[in-house]
C-alpha cells in the first residue's frame, strides 16, 4: 500500500503481478557485463525484452507476452531459459513458475530420488568444491543437474536452474555456438549415451521423456539418432569450448567421469582443462 492507502504499483490481490517482476528482475542485470549483448555507447541500465528474449533463445514476442502476464501454455524449458537468462535465484524461479503457469517447477531428482538419498550430499558438494578451478557437477540418472561447483556456474550459468545437460545441448541455440564440433564431439556422443542408458533403463521414466523431449525439440537429433550408436560414458574424452565466461577464447578440456560407490544411478563430471592443447595448440 501506499501513504494514501492505495496499492502499490503492480501489485494486486495476489501480490506483485508477474509484469512487475519481471520488469524489476530485467532492470537489476547490467548488459554491460554480458558479453553477447555489450555494445560500444550503450546506455541501458537493465536488459531490454529483446535482450531477455535473444538470451533466452526464445521469440521476443513470446517473451513479450509473458511480460504482458498473457495466459498460455508456457513449457517447462521456456520458463527455465527465462530463469537463466534474468540469473533468477531458486525462490525467484519457483515465484515465476506460479505466476506463470500456477504451479511451481517439477524437482529435478524425483525420479531418482532414492539414489539421491543413497549419497551424502555434504559430501558429495565438498568433493565438488575441492575440484575447484576445474568445473566439477552431478547429475542423476537422466542428467538433471542436482550439484555442482563455482566454477560450473561462472562456465555455465544455466546449471543454476535446475537444469538438464542433456536438453541444454539439443535444444539451446547457444550450446552449438559453445561447444565446439557440436555435432561431431557432443551430440552424437551424448545420443550415444542416452540410447545406452534407455537400454539399462527401459522403464525409467525420465528418461523416457528425456529422449522424447530432445528427438521432438531437434531434427538434427532425430537425423543423428538414425544411426544407431551406443556409448557408455565420456570418460577420458577431449572436448572444445568456447563460453561467454572465456570471452571467446577457445579451451580444450579433459572430461573426467565418475559414479559414487554408494550409487550407479548418479554421475559426477569434472572438466578438467587442458592448457598444452588450448587455443588450438
Amino acid at each position: 500500500m501506499d501513504s494514501r492507502g492505495g496499492p502499490i504499483e503492480g501489485e494486486g490481490p495476489e501480490g506483485e503481478s508477474l509484469p512487475a517482476l519481471l520488469r524489476s528482475w530485467r532492470g537489476r542485470i547490467n548488459p554491460r557485463k554480458i558479453p553477447r549483448l555489450a555494445a560500444p555507447g550503450r546506455r541501458s541500465k537493465g536488459l531490454t525484452q529483446d535482450d531477455v528474449a535473444r538470451l533466452a533463445g526464445v521469440s521476443a514476442r513470446w517473451y513479450g507476452a509473458l511480460e504482458r502476464n498473457i495466459k498460455a501454455e508456457y513449457s517447462a524449458d521456456f520458463l527455465d531459459r527465462i530463469s537463466s537468462a534474468l540469473q533468477l535465484s531458486p525462490a525467484e524461479r519457483r515465484t515465476l513458475y506460479l505466476k506463470a503457469v500456477g504451479r511451481p517447477p517439477a524437482l529435478a531428482v524425483t525420479p531418482e530420488a532414492d539414489a539421491v538419498a543413497e549419497v551424502d550430499e555434504a559430501l558429495l558438494q565438498q568433493f565438488l568444491d575441492n575440484q575447484t578451478p576445474a568445473p566439477a557437477f552431478a547429475t542423476d540418472l537422466a542428467w538433471n543437474v542436482i550439484s555442482y561447483n563455482q566454477p560450473v556456474l561462472d562456465w555455465f550459468p544455466w546449471a543454476a536452474h535446475q537444469a538438464n545437460q542433456m536438453r541444454w545441448t539439443f535444444l539451446a541455440p547457444e550450446a552449438r555456438e559453445q561447444l565446439v564440433a557440436w555435432e561431431q564431439d557432443w551430440a552424437r556422443p551424448f545420443l550415444g549415451q542416452i540410447r545406452y542408458a534407455r537400454a539399462h533403463h527401459p522403464k525409467d521414466e525420465a528418461l523416457l521423456r528425456l529422449e522424447r523431449d530432445i528427438l521432438a525439440g531437434s531434427p538434427d537429433a532425430r537425423e543423428m539418432w538414425d544411426r544407431r550408436e551406443v556409448i557408455e560414458h565420456s570418460h577420458g574424452a577431449l572436448r572444445r569450448l568456447r563460453l561467454p565466461y572465456h570471452q571467446g577464447r577457445e579451451v580444450a578440456v579433459r572430461i573426467v567421469d565418475l559414479r559414487p560407490m554408494r550409487s550407479d544411478l548418479l554421475r559426477v563430471a569434472v572438466l578438467m582443462e587442458d592448457h598444452q592443447r588450448a587455443d588450438g595448440a
